[in-house]
């Protein structure tokens, strides 16, 4: 690890802990601030920033095993050849191929201070190599292990999830490497390593998204919701609105993710009944309803045509539509589950131009 990177040894969960996440994006907070997480919004993670209101402080028991099986994955993941045979047979004969090491606490480098990341581990130089190119390492390199359920898994089947993408990317970033590895345990009975060479259009986004994030947006609300505080302690009405005025202003825009909508109904407070709706907010709930008339239809289709393929499925008595180097069809139901997955894997996707062209002929003003 680079000599100028700075570690904050802190203990996990304690108030200092809650008080350095306040002044930086983490890495598993970048998804939020690009937008790509749809478990969170940038809205929350902005007034935690800001100190509007209070960190989320939640730690229950499937963090803990997340964090009790972290040691395991990663000493596993020391037998990792490429294969899970072959990891397997290295396990059995006790041949560790490669090594990593803890780091306990934060990480920063002071080319980007508005950065930190909490590494589950750093894979060695030492005996380290590309799982892709089979290269020898040139510098050490970020090792994330992830534990999850047979159902959280699914989302894996056919590429990384971007979130953790983007987590990993902004680890190399502050590490000063272009390879990463994420060791993921599967349901407690599978493991796989997943490969990431440095992709530089992303981490380009990362950087300049959240730099403006923290510079343009959280930094200066910061101010104003000090200014605020005094002014409320002054008693200044007029003070107390500049500054709240200022802050909205600088919040980042509504995002299409659910948890904007709890955080916001969380935040709303009713003062009155209702209020003189002006044009361009009637053509925003317009809009709305044709989507939601739209969705219906969307989804209607779906099932028709999901409903197909499972017949077919169930006319040949089989699990999966093999169609070769174009991708798969699949139909399950685990064992000793009610629970069913469909799954449709073909590699055939619309390009984004394509799918931007038939957006904005929906999105036509008149319907």
């Amino acid at each position: 690890m680079k000599s100028y990177l700075k570690v904050y040894n802190i203990p996990h969960h304690s108030d200092e802990w809650y008080e350095f996440r306040k002044n930086g994006v983490g890495g598993s907070e970048i998804g939020t601030v690009l937008g790509i997480n749809k478990y969170d919004t940038a809205v929350r993670l902005f007034h935690e920033k800001i100190g509007s209101i209070e960190p989320r402080k939640e730690d229950n028991e499937k963090m803990f095993w997340g964090r009790e099986l972290e040691s395991q994955i990663a000493e596993k993941w020391q037998y990792w050849d490429g294969s899970q045979e072959g990891y397997l047979e290295n396990f059995k004969n006790k041949n560790i191929v490669r090594s990593c090491r803890n780091v306990n606490g934060y990480i920063v480098n002071p080319k980007y201070p508005w950065l930190f990341m909490s590494l589950d581990r750093l894979i060695n130089i030492k005996g380290g190599f590309n799982l892709v190119t089979g290269e020898p390492l040139s510098t050490e390199a970020v090792l994330e292990c992830k534990n999850m359920s047979y159902w959280a898994s699914q989302s894996w089947a056919d590429e990384i999830p971007v979130y953790h993408l983007a987590q990993v990317t902004q680890y190399m970033i502050i590490l000063e490497t272009d390879y990463s590895e994420i060791a993921v345990l599967r349901d407690g009975s599978s493991l796989t390593v997943e490969s990431i060479q440095l992709n530089e259009e992303l981490a380009d986004r990362i950087i300049n998204i959240s730099k403006k994030f923290w510079y343009d947006r959280v930094l200066p609300a910061r101010k104003s919701f000090e200014d605020r505080s005094k002014y409320e302690s002054e008693g200044d009405l007029m003070g107390i609105e500049r500054s709240e005025t200022k802050i909205q202003e600088l919040e980042p825009e509504p995002d299409s993710s659910e948890a904007y909508n709890e955080f916001m109904n969380e935040r709303f407070v009713k003062e009155r009944e209702s209020i003189i709706g002006k044009i361009d907010i009637y053509n925003i709930a317009r809009k709305d309803r044709f989507y939601l008339s739209m969705k219906g239809r969307i989804d209607k289709e779906r099932t028709q045509l999901q409903n197909n393929l499972i017949k077919y499925l169930s006319d040949n008595s089989a699990e999966s539509i093999d169609f070769g180097s174009l991708g798969n069809v699949n139909w399950s139901e685990r064992k000793g589950s009610k629970n069913r997955s469909f799954g449709n894997k073909i590699k055939e996707k619309p390009s984004e131009d394509y799918l931007e062209g038939e957006f904005e002929k929906m999105n036509a003003e008149d319907y």
